[in-house]
């Protein structure tokens, strides 16, 4: 007789389960290890748009088989959740003789869960604009869709009929030894501009606040005449993930150049100067996150000396 398959929300005593089933999966070498309750409070459980609706577990008597997560991002202000899109994070199955039935069967249940919320597009894995979960578990610097490492992942959206909605590169750069470029157009930017390093900044939305709380947040800031502001990049310290790695890494989340300065040569400036001061503070290697249409932020980083060390794949249901 076939043992009968539970699905069901997640549960206050479910964390230590849900850890031992992290810790039983094979999900690659980007994904923490070995995986803790504690771990899994801080970077899911404890933010303030979790849902136990969207954690969908797999249960058969008293055994939890596997779960996944489903979520949302923000709205265009970033200052509330927007439920038009969602996405399935991850689906976490230890081996098991009936996987892909659990597998299936839990990805369904998420899909079910986002349009009760009134998803009306359906994504799988995690993206800069939907990391509301798993920043520092998996995925690296930030989230990367459903990383070619971790092979049965992407298996399962396509068999479910996912399509490929965008690929994204994760790139790093060891840091030892680097000296930021030096030309012309730099020197002139230096005269010019003021470098601010900013630990723990004012977050700038309730969604940064939301995402980032709990993390060690580095900005900086490149100012010029009157102080005005002509850009900024934000780095985190990537834990608990690095230090599993036996790494001290810095992950690049964001950089920004406001709009009229753009192409004068500002965030190559902005971020060699940004890994220098790193550098000089112990950090080995950084590592950013680009989709790969984002021609211009690739050859910015090829420049600086990043090469792909992994990639991701965000998935999209048809229709």
């Amino acid at each position: 007789m076939t043992d009968t398959i539970c699905f069901e929300s997640f549960r206050n005593d479910d964390p230590p389960r849900l850890a031992d089933a992290w810790r039983a999966t094979d999900l690659g070498p980007a994904a923490l290890q070995p995986m803790t309750s504690a771990a899994l409070e801080a970077a899911v459980f404890s933010k303030p748009y979790f849902d136990r609706h969207g954690l969908i577990v797999a249960r058969s008597g008293d055994r939890l088989l596997g779960f996944a997560h489903a979520g949302f991002g923000p709205t265009e202000d970033r200052a509330a959740i927007d439920h038009r899109v969602g996405t399935t994070l991850l689906v976490v199955v230890p081996p098991n003789p009936r996987q892909h039935e659990i597998e299936d069967g839990l990805l369904a249940r998420c899909e079910d869960y986002l349009r009760s919320r009134g998803a009306t597009t359906l994504l799988g894995g995690g993206t800069p604009d939907l990391g509301g979960f798993y920043l520092g578990l998996y995925g690296g610097s930030d989230l990367p869709g459903i990383l070619d490492s971790s092979p049965g992942m992407q298996a399962l959206f396509h068999r479910a009929g996912y399509a490929e909605n965008g690929r994204i590169a994760v790139l790093r750069r060891p840091l030892t030894g680097f000296r930021p470029p030096v030309n012309r157009l730099q020197l002139a930017i230096r005269r010019a501009t003021t470098l601010r390093a900013i630990d723990e900044p004012a977050r700038r939305s309730w969604w940064e606040a939301a995402t980032t709380t709990g993390i060690a947040l580095r900005r900086y800031e490149l100012r010029g005449e009157a102080d005005a502001l002509l850009g900024s990049g934000s780095f985190w310290d990537v834990q608990p993930l690095a230090a599993s790695w036996g790494l001290a890494m810095a992950g690049l989340i964001r950089i920004d150049i406001e709009g009229e300065r753009r192409r004068q040569g500002l965030a190559n400036y902005l971020v060699a100067e940004a890994l220098h001061d790193l550098a000089q503070e112990g950090t080995t290697v950084v590592e950013v996150h680009v989709a790969e249409e984002n021609a211009a932020a690739l050859s910015l980083f090829e420049k600086l000396g990043f090469k792909a060390t992994d990639f991701g794949t965000v998935f999209r249901r048809p229709g």
